[in-house]
């Protein structure tokens, strides 16, 4: 029972006894004042149900307000839940619009057997191109390794990838090659497929045999790409640009297109023509607007190879 009702219930009862007392009192008086008496009794009476009745419904009325405001409190709780969910919900669909990585992408780390190394005719090698995944899907056992073009030297035609590769991980790819019999330059190339055929990165080995020249007939490949810039850091009144340089070095006559894309989000598309095996110079110029050790840029060789190479990364410290 609330604290608040007692005192209530004591003043009725006092009422109720005064009631009562007057009530005596009157019965030992004269009849003429009975009428005047019983009145009297009754307004104090109906008085003290009164008082009982307001203060048993006050009581009620604080209960179920109490009652009310936790419920509202809950949902509240509740509906504060709902926009933070929602809110995550928006900021992981906004995440996933903004990634432009694409599901299919290798890159090379390192190799064995550097392009042009020298070969007895005969002689057995190993050559081996450790790949990463730099896409959002997994290669799966459907992923393979396919000779495309050049001499094989006797190297295996498919390497499937023999478990499922994660964005991320890295695989190490191995053929085992025979040098040709005859004196001249070889190159074989071998690419990376997806399960559903699209193509990605072209991978080669080059060796001499004997020290002979160049091999008639051998497949047009970008063998590397050498990127550079001004000594790091580089001073710079911002804003400025910074020029990069990317070597070509090509195994014959051919063209090379290109595509560069740099941390600014800036694009810059060519191409170069080769009349012999070497190498050629091409540049992209990178905006630049502020300080920053992590600045790159990269270059795509579209054809022959459909592979990237770097990003070359460089300081820039920019001066007012």
């Amino acid at each position: 029972m609330s604290k608040k009702i007692i005192p209530v219930i004591v003043l009725v009862f006092f009422l109720f006894a005064v009631a009562l007392a007057c009530g005596l009192s009157f019965d030992e008086g004269s009849k003429g004042a009975d009428a005047e008496t019983e009145e009297l009794r009754l307004q104090l009476t109906r008085q003290s149900l009164q008082m009982t009745q307001s203060a048993m419904s006050a009581s009620q009325s604080q209960g179920q307000t109490g009652a009310g405001g936790q419920v509202q409190q809950s949902s509240s709780s509740s509906s504060s839940e709902d926009q933070t969910k929602q809110q995550s919900s928006s900021s992981s669909s906004s995440k996933d619009d903004d990634d432009d990585t694409p599901c299919n992408d290798s890159h090379i780390l390192w190799e064995t057997v550097k392009d042009g190394t020298d070969f007895d005719p005969g002689e057995t090698f190993e050559k081996t191109w450790t790949l990463e995944n730099q896409g959002d899907c997994d290669w799966t056992t459907d992923y393979e390794l396919r000779f495309i073009e050049g001499t094989r030297m006797g190297g295996t035609s498919t390497i499937k990838v023999p478990s499922v590769i994660e964005p991320g991980e890295e695989i190490t790819f191995k053929v085992n090659l025979t040098a040709p019999d005859d004196p001249g330059t070889y190159t074989g190339v071998w690419q990376l497929f997806a399960d559903d055929g699209e193509a990605m990165g072209r991978y080669w080995v080059q060796i001499t045999v004997g020290g002979g020249g160049p091999a008639p007939g051998g497949p047009f490949a970008v063998t590397s790409v050498a990127l550079s810039t001004a000594a790091t850091p580089i001073d710079l009144v911002c804003p400025g640009n910074v020029t990069i340089s990317a070597q070509i070095f090509a195994s014959g006559p051919g063209t090379v297109t290109y595509k560069w894309e740099d941390c600014e989000g800036g694009t810059q598309s060519g191409s170069v023509t080769f009349d012999a095996a070497g190498s050629k110079t091409v540049t992209h110029s990178v905006p630049i607007t502020f300080s920053d050790p992590g600045h790159w840029a990269r270059i795509y060789i579209d054809n022959p190879n459909h592979q990237w190479f770097g990003p070359k990364q460089f300081e820039v410290i920019c001066n007012p």
